[in-house]
């Protein structure tokens, strides 16, 4: 799955604020739970269906051509995967294009396959769109926007 935005800072600026550690966890947040875990590893959580876990650990490696940030799962995965992000100049000095590319290889063939189309609670396209916008905005406004703990968010109950 692979997905681009454009987004109003330098390449500088995103480098360094996707190299952030808190970075990651906040803008994967609803499809998975990731943590620093040392030495340039991170440990994902996803919910499945029907109340499966997945989990794995990952590490930085090199990126792709151009400056970008890569990363792998570690030997032992519950699925194997790597993604990438990279960050070229936009069009008319209007920023940067991030580009975030998520690979991942379930065992099982189709049906691996389409499992992880539905890995966690979002399908997986809706996840990495899901990413970027959050990515954007925690760089360009400092925070996420989020319906949490607002009144007009709240079920109606009656």
């Amino acid at each position: 799955m692979e997905r681009s935005i454009t987004i109003g800072k330098t390449a500088d600026e995103l480098h360094r604020r996707w190299r952030d550690p808190e970075t990651l966890p906040q803008i994967m947040a609803g499809f998975a739970t990731v943590r620093a875990s040392g030495d340039g590893r991170m440990h994902w959580r996803v919910e499945g269906p029907l109340g499966r876990t997945f989990e794995w650990e990952s590490e930085t490696v090199d990126g792709p051509p151009g400056g970008g940030i890569g990363w792998r799962s570690l030997p032992g995965a519950s699925i194997s995967n790597e993604g990438s992000v990279r960050f070229r100049p936009a069009p008319a000095d209007r920023g940067t294009i991030a580009t975030l590319l998520l690979r991942f290889d379930p065992p099982g063939g189709a049906l691996g396959d389409a499992a992880v189309e539905l890995l966690g609670t979002t399908p997986l396209d809706l996840a990495v769109d899901g990413a970027l916008r959050r990515f954007k905005s925690l760089v360009e406004t400092g925070e996420i926007p989020t319906t949490e703990r607002q009144p007009a968010a709240r079920a109606d109950t009656r």
